[in-house]
C-alpha cells in the first residue's frame, strides 16, 4: 500500500501529464499557446509548479513550496471563474465550457487534481499568515495588471468579459476586480488553514 508522500509524488506525475497533453491540445485547437489566458497561464503555473516540487521533494524549499501554494490557488480561480462566471455567460453551455478540447483538463481535472494533491499528500511547510496568502496572489495580480493595460492601450481585447473596460463602465469593471480578489484571498486563506488541520491519511 502507497504511503501518503507517494501518492503525492504520483499525482504531481499525472498533473505534469494531463498539463502536457492540454498544451498540446491548446496548440491544436488555437494554433498557439495563447499567453493572454488566464486558464493557459496558471496551468502552465501549476506545471511548473509540480516539476520543481517533484525535483526538490527530498529537500522542498521555501519557493517551491510558495510556488505550490500559488498555482494551486490560481488553478482553482480558473475552475471558480469558469464555473460562476464564464459558464453563464456562455448561456450555459456545458460542453464547450468543460468539456470541449482543452477545457476539460485546464477549468475542470487539473484543478481538482491539483486541490486534493496540495491539501491531503503534498509536502508544505507554509502558515496561514496575511504575508503568505497575499504572496498567493502575485501571480493572478501580475496578470490582471497586465492585462488590463493592454486592454486599456487596445493592444488586447479581452480575452475576458471583465477585462473589456471600453465595454463596460468603470464602475462595473472595478466591482469585477473587487469580487474576484477578495475570492481569491478568502480562496488562499481557506486552503491552508485546511491544510494546517492535517487529519486525513497521516505518515
Amino acid at each position: 500500500m502507497m504511503e501518503r508522500y507517494d501518492v503525492g509524488i504520483w499525482l504531481n506525475v499525472l498533473l505534469i501529464i494531463l498539463e502536457c497533453i492540454a498544451l498540446i491540445q491548446c496548440l491544436d485547437a488555437l494554433g498557439c499557446i495563447d499567453l493572454t489566458f488566464y486558464t493557459i497561464d496558471s496551468n502552465i503555473f501549476l506545471l511548473i509548479s509540480a516539476v520543481l516540487y517533484l525535483i526538490s521533494r527530498k529537500n522542498i524549499p521555501y519557493i517551491v513550496h510558495l510556488a505550490k501554494y500559488s498555482s494551486t490557488v490560481s488553478v482553482l480561480i480558473t475552475f471558480l471563474v469558469v464555473l460562476f462566471a464564464l459558464y453563464p455567460l456562455s448561456n450555459f453551455d456545458f460542453q464547450f465550457m468543460f468539456l470541449s478540447g482543452p477545457n476539460l483538463l485546464m477549468h475542470v481535472l487539473c484543478p481538482i487534481i491539483a486541490l486534493i494533491s496540495f491539501l491531503l499528500f503534498d509536502e508544505n511547510s507554509l502558515e496561514n499568515t496575511l504575508k503568505n496568502n497575499l504572496r498567493a496572489l502575485y501571480f493572478t495580480v501580475i496578470y490582471a495588471l497586465i492585462l488590463i493595460s493592454l486592454n486599456i492601450l487596445k493592444i488586447v481585447v479581452g480575452p475576458y468579459p471583465f477585462l473589456k473596460v471600453y465595454e463596460q463602465t468603470v464602475f462595473v469593471s472595478v466591482l469585477w476586480i473587487l469580487g474576484i480578489f477578495i475570492g481569491a484571498f478568502i480562496l488562499a486563506r481557506l486552503l491552508l488553514m485546511i491544510k494546517e488541520l492535517n487529519f486525513i491519511l497521516p505518515g
